[in-house]
């Protein structure tokens, strides 16, 4: 293993066993197209894990037709609760996906036009941003490292217990109490009063 993976490697076990989160950066990609509205797109290209910080908006690689650019985030959080839906995720042909959540920049002076709200390997969290219909949601590859740590996270996830439900059983209770009588009863108990 290359001494750089060996490094990353230990950064998000570290990260993982102190608080169930992986620190990442999302590259966000400029590209170049031939159309009448643009002459270019954005949309995120990949993930890298333990970026250095300090790094937003500066450029990491450049070619033919494209530009990428670092975007610095939020961790990506792992919750017991959500061990289902990664399971499910990495089950998937390819091993796994993350979901990029980004809004619009509403600052002038920022050099991207997006920022990044929210990255996630749930696919059902994902979901519930695209439903809302405000947000770009976007899908990249998950990196090797990443779906190793996810699965060994998911394995030490305690299983759901099955929901049982229990039939309820009936109380036969002969003494009525207030309110509980019919209508019809009280009435007649109304007129034996009068």
């Amino acid at each position: 293993m290359p001494k750089q993976d060996r490094a990353t490697t230990k950064a998000v076990r570290k990260t993982a066993q102190r608080t169930e989160c992986v620190s990442l950066c999302v590259i966000l990609a400029r590209k170049d197209i031939q159309s009448r509205w643009s002459d270019h797109i954005w949309e995120p290209a990949g993930v890298v894990l333990d970026a250095p910080k300090g790094v937003h908006g500066k450029i990491r690689e450049e070619g033919n037709g494209f530009v990428h650019y670092f975007m610095e985030c939020d961790p990506l959080e792992l919750h017991r609760k959500d061990a289902p839906a990664y399971r499910e995720n990495l089950a998937q042909a390819g091993g796994g996906s993350l979901w990029v959540v980004l809004g619009e920049e509403d600052e002038e002076e920022e050099a991207l036009p997006y920022n990044v709200q929210l990255v996630t390997a749930s696919p059902y969290e994902a979901q519930d941003y695209l439903d809302s219909g405000e947000l770009v949601v976007e899908v990249v590859e998950m990196p090797q490292l990443l779906q190793a740590f996810i699965g060994e996270y998911v394995e030490n996830c305690p299983e759901e217990e099955e929901f049982i439900k229990r039939k309820q059983t009936k109380k036969h209770n002969d003494n009525h109490s207030f309110g509980q009588q019919a209508l019809h009863e009280i009435r007649d108990l109304e007129k034996k009063r009068h």
